[in-house]
């Protein structure tokens, strides 16, 4: 099979835009436009109001979409941190991280993402889809600044390459050339020339794009049940030929193109005032049909579809400006309100109101208009009025003249104003269980707090709001495509690395080594109920964590209790984010992994060393034992010392009482024998006497010292006991 010929796809686009544009007015067309009107309040082409009647209208679709989409944009930039990339392998962990910062910069700052989520889920709630366009746009992104007064210095350094060495561009050039005067003498001293630049230079080589359409801009083949899988998708915009010529489209093209017909959509027509205008100024400022379409064909003849991009000028007889293969993915999602299986359009809140707006609109009229009928009853007038118009126009004091048989009575009309109203409040209790929205969903529900406990109050509070939160995960499912998407752009075209300020911090991510298959989740973890409930809730597992680390470290088991950090700091939080304070994670320090296990492993060293206490109770034993020991040696010294001292002075006395004995010879030999026979013996007695004394001294002094140290070994083992 020979390749697809320019012309072969020319016919076949064409073709696609027909059918895809037929499909939207069958399907989806009519439902957009009666869901704009009825938001908008413009129900005279479907509930006509009677003439001279009331002509009021009830806002439920506009009521249900503006009590709902408040917690829909709580759920999704509650955090900051609308999306969360989770490691896929090992390894994944800094590039998860750096993943996830990445991701939410690029949405919320280099696009505006809180607006493009009101808008997606405006968009759903209304029409069921909310269509999304993500794409890398490789058109350079150009900065322009203007400089004055610079002297030719300062305009080289200006004009310096970066680090890639490209220089800016000088669009516009001015000198002026300026007198210099010496002050003292005020005579002229030379002259000075300065330059007035104005200067563009190259900021980035393209930029990531997330925008959300308009639903009657998308089209899609009538048998797509998945925007990603669909055959034929396209993005049909209004532009002037000269915004064409600007994009980089050949002229002649260009101008062949038809004229686009300016027979604007409702929804268009709505969010815009028509001037009735449709004649341009000047042939470039024609606006033409441009379609940008991707379609899946056999380009090569392989029997293999290939995603191809193609530009089309104009539907019926258009023009292909241009097509290429397209290596990335379809670039549409869809938020879905209600998805239903196996089905591309989904079920939207305007779908379930409509036709409780009908109801509430002809019953809140009837009403209205019996109570202007009982305030200004007809009347029946009976005989010859002189000035009917009194009757007919009546004023405050004015007399009405009629002849003798002349009666006026009043024609009463029946008061149906109870009944209109039952059947108001049966309306609203319809649309409260279609759509969970009513007036017990409403934290200042006056039936909440005075006829119904507060636990009644606030299971009925949740089951209604279970509905919103339902909602909000359906849309977090095509969120979570879109972000998937916008990974894998990442990581194939930028392909430098880049520095962003996260938090006040700067962070430097390359995402050509990411790895493309990592898990992206939409955080939507608080729910759609009252703040105050959501803190409640998280300050009671707060609690419970807290509570659980105290047990771990009384326990022993301190990595458990270290483990449970993070997840302490996360409910923090998440606490603060309930509080509706946005970057809370900088009130708090961010405990990594590496952190983690570098607290595991000083937790550890602390448990090899010995215990503080134990120490200090064995050191102050041991003081003990060394005054034990020495006081025993001091007494031993004591004893010895005055021993010897006896054993000196009863020497003496020995060589004495010798002495005398010699002396007393004279006297008798044998008394002094006997004397120093009997003194001999006294001294014995009283040297065995002194040294069993001091025996038993000694035996004391170690029974003391034996008593200091068992307790001080007893005061060193109750002492870790103590510690714990």
């Amino acid at each position: 099979m020979a390749e697809l010929s320019e012309q072969s796809l020319t016919s076949i686009l064409s073709n696609q835009i027909e059918l895809a544009k037929t499909h939207d007015r069958s399907a989806r067309k009519n439902a957009r436009d009666k869901a704009t009107d009825y938001y908008l309040g413009n129900m005279d082409p479907y509930v006509p109001p009677e003439e001279n009647r009331s002509k009021v209208v009830s806002r439920d679709v506009a009521d249900t979409i503006g009590q709902v989409l408040p917690g829909i944009l709580r759920v999704f930039t509650a955090s900051g941190r609308m999306v969360v990339v989770e490691p896929e392998s090992m390894g994944d962990d800094d590039a998860a991280r750096q993943a996830t910062e990445a991701l939410n910069y690029v949405f919320f700052k280099d696009n505006d993402g809180e607006e493009i989520i009101h808008s997606a889920a405006w968009d759903a709630l209304k029409d069921g889809n909310g269509v999304l366009k993500t794409f890398w746009d490789d058109t350079p992104v150009y900065t322009t600044t203007y400089h004055s007064g610079l002297t030719e210095d300062q305009l080289a350094l200006l004009l310096m390459p970066n680090e890639d060495g490209e220089a800016p561009e000088v669009i516009q050039k001015d000198e002026e050339v300026e007198t210099i005067f010496d002050p003292m003498t005020g005579q002229p001293m030379g002259q000075m020339v300065t330059y007035d630049v104005k200067v563009k230079r190259k900021k980035a080589e393209g930029t990531f794009v997330v925008d959300c359409i308009p639903g009657e801009e998308f089209l899609i083949d009538a048998d797509a049940t998945k925007t990603e899988e669909a055959a034929f998708t396209a993005h049909w915009q209004q532009k002037t030929r000269s915004a064409l010529i600007e994009m980089g489209f050949a002229k002649d093209k260009v101008q062949s193109i038809p004229q686009a017909a300016r027979a604007d959509s409702p929804e268009k027509q709505a969010r815009q005032i028509d001037t009735g205008a449709n004649d341009a100024p000047d042939a470039s400022m024609e606006l033409v049909d441009y379609f940008e379409c991707f379609v899946r064909i056999d380009k090569d003849g392989d029997g293999i579809a290939e995603l191809i991009r193609c530009c089309m000028g104009g539907a019926t007889n258009g023009v292909l400006l241009d097509w290429e293969v397209w290596e990335d993915e379809n670039p549409f999602d869809d938020i879905k309100c209600e998805p239903i299986p196996h089905r591309w359009i989904a079920r939207s809140l305007a779908d379930e109101a409509i036709e409780i707006q009908d109801i509430k609109t002809v019953l809140t009229r009837q009403m209205l208009n019996n109570i202007y009928w009982a305030n200004n009853p007809q009347r029946f007038a009976k005989g010859k009025i002189h000035n009917p118009d009194a009757l007919d126009n009546p004023v405050f004091g004015q007399t009405v003249f009629g002849g003798p048989d002349a009666e006026v009575s009043p024609l009463t009309a029946p008061q149906t104003g109870e009944v209109a109203l039952a059947g108001l409040s049966y309306a609203d209790e319809m649309l409260q269980r279609r759509t969970g929205v009513g007036r017990q969903a409403l934290s200042l529900d006056p039936d909440t707090l005075t006829n119904q406990s507060a636990t009644a109050a606030n299971l009925q509070h949740d089951a209604q709001y279970s509905q919103t939160e339902q909602i909000a995960r359906s849309m977090a499912m095509g969120w979570r495509k879109m972000f998937r998407k916008l990974l894998r752009l990442l990581i194939k075209h930028q392909d430098a690395a880049r520095t962003i300020i996260v938090n006040g911090k700067p962070l430097t991510f390359d995402p050509r080594s990411w790895n493309a298959d990592m898990h992206v989740s939409i955080n939507v973890g608080l729910g759609t109920g009252s703040r105050e409930r959501d803190m409640m809730h998280l300050q009671g597992v707060l609690q419970s964590q807290l509570m659980l680390a105290d047990r771990f470290m009384a326990a022993g088991a301190q990595e458990d209790a270290i483990d449970l950090l993070p997840k302490i700091i996360a409910t923090m939080v998440k606490i603060a984010e309930a509080a509706g304070l946005k970057n809370a994670e900088d009130y708090y320090p961010e405990y990594t992994e590496e952190k983690v296990a570098k607290l595991k492993q000083m937790a550890q060293q602390a448990q090899q060393q010995p215990n503080p206490e134990m120490i200090k109770a064995q050191m102050s034993a041991q003081v003990e034992q060394q005054k034990v020991q020495a006081q025993m040696q001091l007494e031993q010294a004591k004893m010895q010392a005055n021993v010897a001292s006896e054993q000196a002075q009863a020497e003496r006395d020995a060589s004495k009482e010798q002495a005398q004995m010699q002396a007393d010879l004279i006297v008798g030999a044998e008394q002094r024998q006997f004397d120093a026979k009997k003194h001999q013996d006294e001294m014995a007695f009283r040297y065995a006497e002194l040294q069993q004394k001091r025996e038993i001294e000694i035996l004391k002094i170690q029974a003391d010292a034996m008593q200091a140290e068992r307790q001080a070994q007893a005061r060193a083992s109750t002492a870790p006991q103590q510690a714990n």
